[in-house]
């Protein structure tokens, strides 16, 4: 039987029931991410769906982000990647062209229809131009250590919790994945919430620029 995170064997679902989770669906994310992690995220978004905490989370980031209430966001790589890729939108594109990836990936249908909820899976893969931070495993839990204190979100949160286990996995990783959390962890708390920033009407601008504008500091 696989040895399950500490986070997920470390407590009782009843005693965490006020936060209103669907256990069943936290269950399956832990039983997958480590071999299929797209899945996972899938499961653990489910699993958050419609709770206290994620309520809560959303009610926060709606209120930062409370400009851009109801405005569509329309990704077009064709156009994206004729832009110089030191642009924040050529940036993008060449991120997802490069490995393939579906820039509404992480839009569910049940999110689809959610002006906040589409908006925080579509910037995912701009977090990781702002960050810096690519698409490797130790990438994505700076990353995670970045939204997280952003969000404070279940999502991330259950990202971060397989960092023990990464790590006594790859123990020649451990001081890289240390200084990527520890250096997510800060760029989130000197940031401005990147929730709120209109980045599709900032295709143009350079990822320094819009770096500087915002606070993140590598």
């Amino acid at each position: 039987m696989a040895t399950k995170p500490f986070f997920y064997r470390s407590f009782r679902t009843r005693s965490l029931s006020w936060l209103d989770l669907n256990w069943q669906e936290v269950r399956k994310a832990y039983a997958v991410f480590i071999n299929d992690p797209s899945q996972g995220i899938l499961h653990i978004l489910a699993a958050g769906r419609g709770s206290r905490w994620q309520n809560w989370v959303e009610a926060r980031l709606a209120r930062q982000a409370e400009k851009l209430a109801g405005q569509p966001i329309a990704i077009d790589l064709e156009t994206l990647r004729q832009l110089p890729e030191t642009t924040l939108g050529g940036a993008y594109a060449a991120h997802i062209l490069g490995h393939g990836y579906d820039p509404e990936g992480f839009v569910t249908v049940e999110s689809r229809d959610s002006w906040l909820q589409r908006r925080m899976a579509i910037s995912h893969d701009i977090h990781h131009i702002l960050t810096g931070f690519d698409s490797s495993p130790v990438g994505e839990f700076g990353l995670a250590a970045f939204v997280w204190v952003q969000y404070r979100d279940l999502l991330n949160l259950f990202v971060l919790s397989h960092v023990p286990w990464f790590m006594v996995g790859h123990p020649h990783l451990i001081g890289k994945t240390v200084r990527a959390v520890v250096q997510g962890w800060q760029m989130g708390q000197q940031s401005q919430p990147a929730i709120a920033y209109p980045f599709e009407q900032n295709w143009q601008t350079p990822v320094t620029e819009v770096q500087r504008e915002l606070g993140i500091v590598g």
